[in-house]
């Protein structure tokens, strides 16, 4: 006698499964080999999504025109059923994840003789099966595999298990035992399920899903008065998807090239790579941060704190003066820094000097060194007081043109802990430290000084599911 489970399977399983997958210090250290890594585990709770299939998913399932109609696959056979299921249980260890629960049915039927289409004799007496006695119990399984396949696809293998009869189906007034039958019955259901779900579901195709997070990893993100953030994502990885009690845990890993701009750029038009970045055993985020120091910044903030001023120098009996009155730093084209002084007064005019950036990691303060003057500029506006103005104009210059960044470091340390403690949104919940934060190097350009920031720590996340209405 076979009985037909194939509705209630598709819609008893496949959702909660598709769900689950879905669930949506020195110059020259600027490695163009180095990308960022942020691998951030992410636990996705399975509960609410079964409570939900528990809520949409019907129990009940009948034969075609019960209680009245029948089944007929054959001239000498006929049959109704009445199917429902328990809860679901779920059961998660490694890269299984093993859904059952438990049937209940009912079954009647009855014969007749045939041959070769032609009926012999009239329909025997119902036989029955699950009414008087109770209804007759079974248990039934499904171990599904997970495994990442190449291209942004996920495998979910489904294998069927056994049918374990609890309660015997005997019927007629005989008592006839017709358990192994019906399991034999449904057993080739469950294997007709599984081969349906695996063609329909079997592959997750995940592109679809990744490629808008992708764009969005490509456009510009404000970041106040700090300026633009490009992420420049250069690969996706799925580091870990395992199984455990009622959670799905995964790690996603990002590699990515970032930087921060004073303007806003052009969104890049990188497309989603081909395929899945390698993956790593790594957690946490160690990212590298490219950050520009415009030079008309940096010019700005000395002239807002130390300018105008005026500079001294003793000659014999007499005290020679020099005013500045503001300054101008620029890119050299090289390593070097051009430093424009603009003088009033008796010496009016324009000084220019050159000067190395010299970074020194255990203060973290950046500065001017090893200045050198423009012989032009020197002799024309300092003339025969040169010699008597250098030292003082050197001294100024190496004290006032310094750049506390490590100073900097710290004040907006306390402040990325804080959003790292409360970082997500009403879906995803994360929690996490910023462990370290310094300075690496720098290195000069036309319109600024380049400076690289590591930023290592640690972050994990939860997918809180239960708030939202599936």
């Amino acid at each position: 006698m076979k009985v037909s489970f194939v509705a209630m399977l598709k819609r008893t399983c496949l959702t909660a499964w598709i769900l689950i997958l879905l669930a949506d210090g020195a110059i020259g250290q600027f490695d163009s080999n180095y990308f960022s890594s942020v691998d951030i585990p992410l636990r996705i709770g399975l509960k609410p999504l079964y409570n939900w299939a528990e809520r949409s998913v019907d129990t009940v399932f009948t034969s075609d025109g019960y209680p009245n109609g029948w089944v007929q696959p054959q001239c000498d056979l006929r049959y109704r059923y009445r199917f429902w299921r328990g809860p679901l249980k779920l059961k998660a260890s490694g890269q299984t994840l093993d859904l059952g629960f438990t049937g209940y049915y009912q079954i009647e039927g009855s014969s007749r003789a045939c041959f070769r289409g032609t009926v012999l004799s009239p329909w025997t007496p119902t036989c029955r099966c699950g009414f008087d006695e109770g209804a007759r119990r079974v248990d039934v399984r499904f171990l599904n595999t997970l495994s990442l396949l190449p291209r942004y696809q996920i495998r979910l293998q489904i294998q069927p298990q056994k049918p374990l009869p609890t309660d015997a189906c005997a019927v007629c007034f005989w008592g006839q035992d017709i358990t192994d039958q019906v399991m034999s019955g449904l057993w080739e259901e469950l294997t007709a399920a599984q081969q349906t779900m695996e063609s329909s579901y079997g592959r997750i195709d995940l592109r679809s899903y990744l490629t808008p997070v992708w764009d969005k990893l490509n456009q510009p993100i404000e970041i106040g008065s700090y300026g633009w953030l490009m992420i420049r994502p250069a690969g996706i990885r799925l580091n870990r998807m395992i199984a455990q009690g009622d959670s799905l845990d995964l790690t996603i890993g990002l590699k990515a090239r970032p930087v921060v701009l004073n303007t806003k750029p052009t969104p890049l038009t990188i497309g989603l790579p081909a395929d899945w970045d390698t993956p790593t055993q790594q957690e946490g985020f160690r990212v590298r941060l490219e950050a520009n120091l415009q030079f008309d910044s940096l010019s700005r903030l000395v002239n807002t704190d130390f300018l105008p001023v005026e500079l001294s120098a003793k000659q014999g009996p007499f005290r020679k003066k020099l005013r500045i009155d503001s300054l101008t730093l620029e890119g050299s084209g090289t390593q070097q820094i051009q430093c424009q002084l603009h003088l009033s007064g008796k010496y009016a005019g324009t000084l220019q000097l050159v000067a190395l950036p010299s970074w020194d990691s255990t203060t973290g303060i950046l500065s001017l060194k090893n200045l050198e003057y423009d012989l032009q500029t020197r002799h024309r506006i300092l003339g025969a007081t040169a010699e008597l103005f250098e030292r003082p104009i050197r001294n100024w210059i190496e004290e006032k043109c310094q750049f506390n960044l490590q100073t900097l470091l710290d004040s907006k340390r306390k402040s990325l802990n804080q959003y790292l403690q409360q970082a997500g949104n009403d879906m995803i919940r994360c929690r996490g430290e910023l462990e370290q934060f310094r300075w690496v190097g720098s290195e000069v350009n036309r319109h600024g000084i380049r400076v690289l920031v590591d930023l290592q720590g640690k972050m994990s996340c939860t997918a809180d599911l239960s708030r939202f209405s599936l």
